[in-house]
């Protein structure tokens, strides 16, 4: 009767440290893309020069306002608590795109520079590796639940491309492909995540909020253009 009465102390101590456990789980899905702040471009202008036998073209403000799509991949770790609490660490990978509408074509002829209506899109594309530590909370039960994670977000961002395609004078075609756009930078976010599962199957939803202007260090200006990044896509729970 002593020995049973001693073990009751132990139980006790030991169904928290049941109640808890560790998750793995992989994501994949779309990425959409958009640039905020007060100088995104929603139509912007391209840079066009023909001469010598040479083309070449840049969009005049890259940043675009209107969304693009992309996608990522990505893995986590979550550690599950008594009360339902979750910690959380993310990696993942995004290949990601902002779109800029077309208006004009400034062409250069090697002696002036001429205005041209056009038409087209030009995309900013980048890669980004990002980081996310989170906490939150998991909502429902054995059914249905729904996890719910708040935290920042820490990305690399290289490999930007700016590339577009459309017409201008009424039918001639334009095109721009440039890469090494952008100098490689890291960008910290503030990130809210959702995740709602049914056994081991899961529909993800993240929006990712930027707080690095990507302009900040332009001499002789003050623009101002911060990402904005959608994800969904599925999860899958490994265990």
């Amino acid at each position: 009767m002593k020995k049973h009465l001693l073990l009751l102390p132990l139980l006790a101590l030991a169904a928290p440290v049941a109640a808890q456990h560790t998750e793995l789980s992989g994501r994949a899905g779309l990425g959409l893309m958009q640039f905020g702040g007060k100088d995104a471009a929603y139509t912007s202008q391209i840079n066009y020069s023909n001469y010598n036998g040479t083309v070449s073209g840049y969009t005049n403000s890259p940043y675009g306002s209107r969304l693009g799509v992309g996608f990522d991949v990505g893995g986590r770790v979550q550690r599950v608590g008594q009360r339902h609490t979750l910690l959380a660490l993310d990696l993942g990978y995004d290949w990601l795109q902002s779109r800029t509408g077309i208006s004009t074509l400034n062409y250069y002829d090697g002696s002036s520079n001429t205005p041209r209506p056009a038409t087209g899109t030009s995309a900013l594309r980048s890669q980004h590796l990002t980081s996310f530590l989170a906490l939150g909370h998991r909502f429902g039960g054995s059914t249905v639940a729904v996890d719910v994670l708040l935290g920042p977000e820490l990305a690399f961002v290289y490999g930007f491309h700016d590339k577009g395609s459309g017409t201008y004078d009424g039918g001639t075609a334009w095109s721009t492909d440039r890469p090494g756009r952008e100098f490689n930078r890291f960008d910290g976010r503030l990130r809210a995540d959702a995740t709602a599962w049914k056994a081991q199957l899961g529909f993800n939803a993240s929006y990712s909020y930027g707080c690095i202007n990507y302009q900040g260090g332009l001499v002789g200006g003050s623009r101002e253009v911060y990402a904005r990044v959608l994800r969904l896509g599925l999860a899958y729970r490994l265990r």
